[in-house]
């Protein structure tokens, strides 16, 4: 008969004690942590462009156009409504030295097509709903529009030009007309 040696036997079943537990399943440790909150809804708001001064035109008598530069503005739709906007630009009529009579007939201001940044995460605003150059009055026309679906987040819109329409008899002082940009419902 064989005996083993104690020390090669305490060997063998400290290795069969080692081999049976990589063998056993281990229960798994984990824990679950919700976090929770409230989502908001934010604004619709719109940064407007800085318009540069005309300059001084010398009147010549024949109706001349003049290009002055519009900075870049931004739609910030933080709503979390997904409604979509548009956004609406409207024109006074010129005047001349304070007089809307004085800026002489045919006069007009023409807005270029503002484009948008993509923000790849949001679907882009359709665009305009009227194809620039869009001639400025009165009445507010489209500039931008997000339907339903799309425009959420921020975009900016690249600097443009605003051709400035003098008329042969125009009157001669301090030339003025103010751009009203305004956020409104999207049209469909």
């Amino acid at each position: 008969m064989s005996f083993l040696n104690p020390r090669l036997a305490r060997i063998t079943a400290g290795v069969a004690v080692v081999s049976a537990l990589a063998v056993a399943p281990m229960a798994a440790q984990a824990a679950d942590t919700t976090v929770t909150g409230v989502l908001t809804p934010g604004a619709l708001s719109l940064t407007t462009p800085a318009i540069t001064a005309l300059g001084s035109v010398a009147l010549t008598g024949i109706t001349q156009t003049k290009n002055t530069a519009v900075g870049g503005w931004s739609v910030t739709d933080a709503t979390g409504s997904n409604a979509g906007y548009s956004v609406t630009v409207s024109a006074t009529a010129p005047t001349v030295a304070g007089v809307p009579a004085g800026a002489g007939t045919g006069g007009s201001l023409t807005l270029t097509s503002p484009t948008a940044t993509a923000d790849p995460a949001n679907t882009a605003p359709t665009g305009p709903v009227a194809k620039p150059p869009l001639v400025l009055s009165t009445t507010a026309a489209t500039i931008e529009n997000a339907v339903a679906a799309t425009g959420q987040g921020t975009w900016d819109f690249a600097a443009g030009n605003l051709a400035v329409v003098i008329p042969g008899d125009a009157a001669t002082g301090a030339y003025s007309s103010t751009l009203t940009y305004t956020t409104a419902v999207p049209v469909a």
